[in-house]
């Protein structure tokens, strides 16, 4: 998913009760793990959770382990809080830009979209930690845009533990959000994004070059890209405690406005603001 997510040391969780599925990956030097279990979603950090949304009852928990503090928000309210963050958020840009300024933006975007010419091809096919997975190549013209390796077996096996139309009930709230934007600022998402999603939607991403928009190919600049790990580095079915989902309501539950108030003004001191 794409990119939002409970306490004590993950080693000291893996029980010999039911197994879940856990997900390791390494992006840019920063090391995430996703876990999907009896449908529940939890992202982890540092070898703790701090977030999770239950499937069950569709809420989400945020955690934050330093302050022992947490919040759950149920879908509907959440939905309703971000989409006050992104008009404020649209509030705030439009301010700042002038009908004539957001007209020229408008229309230098649609000018350059229309040069584009988005196509891809499936150039491999291989294992990825014992999944069946795909490797695509998306162009804009005759260059390279993204390699995207899409594995429809890991995701079969995420969607036994997990309800896909949950998950992407959740996703929408946040393509929902980006299509309010681009409409206030009247824009759209450019054609080779756009079918990057699309291959998305056939499977998990199991790893990603991105190279960007150019106007002529740069196999240099390709290289250095192909440096960066951005990929998934280990896949498990580990023996999952049921008690890893409860275990953040030993600290002080807040309510959603003051849990994101709270950590905001650490995080400002933190770093001096």
């Amino acid at each position: 998913m794409k990119k939002i997510f409970m306490s004590m040391f993950f080693s000291l969780l893996i029980l010999n009760i039911s197994a879940g599925i856990v997900i390791t990956r390494e992006e840019t030097g920063f090391i995430s793990r996703e876990l999907y279990h009896e449908n529940y979603f939890a992202e982890i950090e540092n070898d703790l959770i701090v977030s999770l949304w239950n499937f069950n009852d569709l809420s989400l928990t945020l955690i934050n382990h330093a302050l022992r503090v947490y919040t759950t928000i149920d879908f509907e309210s959440f939905k309703t809080e971000m989409i006050k963050q992104n008009q404020a958020q649209i509030n705030s840009e439009l301010r700042g830009m002038d009908k004539d300024r957001q007209k020229l933006l408008s229309d230098a975007t649609v000018t350059l979209f229309k040069t584009m010419k988005p196509k891809f091809m499936i150039v491999d096919t291989s294992r990825v930690h014992g999944y069946k997975t795909y490797e695509y190549h998306v162009y804009n013209g005759d260059i390279i845009a993204q390699k995207i390796w899409i594995s429809r077996d890991l995701q079969n096996a995420i969607n036994k533990e997990v309800n896909p139309v949950n998950i992407k009930k959740v996703e929408s709230i946040f393509k929902d959000n980006r299509q309010r934007y681009f409409d206030a600022m009247g824009i759209f998402l450019d054609p080779v994004s756009s079918l990057v999603e699309s291959i998305e939607d056939v499977g998990y991403v199991t790893k990603r070059f991105d190279y960007g928009f150019r106007d002529k190919a740069d196999p240099a600049y390709e290289a250095e890209i192909e440096k960066i790990v951005n990929e998934i580095s280990e896949i498990k079915k580990s023996k999952i405690d049921p008690q890893i989902f409860t275990r953040h309501e030993r600290y002080q539950k807040l309510d959603y406005n003051t849990y994101q108030i709270t950590v905001i003004k650490t995080m400002e001191k933190q770093f001096g603001r």
